[in-house]
């Protein structure tokens, strides 16, 4: 039998290196929590940007203005891409705008996007005008890891649509007093 005054000398050589494996096994969860909560965190930022952005075009759109000499159409697609903080690409207009959708709609729900004046008044009625954003991915931060059976991780496709009748478009000329 040991004496007792080596008995701890004894059992914490037995114990070298349980502190590092004990970190190991409590980091490594605690890590895949923050990145999940961190994904989490982030697409619902991104979804709130979204349909911020996408009222905010609807916003414009209702009132029939336009930006300079572009039409209505990319007046309120430059509306959402400034309202989407950054989130549509506002470097890089193409990329982001084949993402925003503005489309016309009488309330038979024929679409009148295309045609000439699609916005305007039909038989005294405004048109219903949808804005979307459609198909945006985005990638997570949890780090892609290939487990069996798992796979890797896919980025989250995002989609965010409004809509509002049209008004009558501003008068033209100096106001009436």
């Amino acid at each position: 039998m040991m004496p007792e005054k080596n008995q701890p000398r004894s059992r914490k050589r037995k114990q070298r290196g349980s502190e590092m494996l004990e970190f190991t096994l409590v980091i490594l969860p605690a890590l895949m929590f923050l990145f999940l909560l961190l994904d989490v965190a982030w697409a619902v930022y991104s979804r709130a940007t979204l349909q911020y952005a996408v009222a905010q075009g609807v916003r414009y759109a209702v009132t029939s203005q336009t930006i300079g000499a572009l039409g209505q159409k990319d007046s309120i697609r430059t509306v959402v891409q400034q309202s989407a903080f950054g989130r549509l690409g506002a470097n890089s207009s193409a990329p982001a705008w084949a993402n925003i959708q503005v489309h016309f709609y009488l309330p038979d729900g024929t679409d009148v996007s295309n045609t000439v004046g699609g916005n305007g008044q039909h038989n005294g009625v405004y048109p219903l005008v949808q804005v979307s954003v459609e198909n945006l991915s985005q990638r997570t931060f949890l780090p892609t890891i290939r487990m069996p059976g798992l796979g890797t991780l896919s980025p989250i496709v995002m989609a965010a649509r409004g809509w509002d009748r049209m008004e009558a478009s501003p008068p033209t000329g100096p106001p009436a007093l």
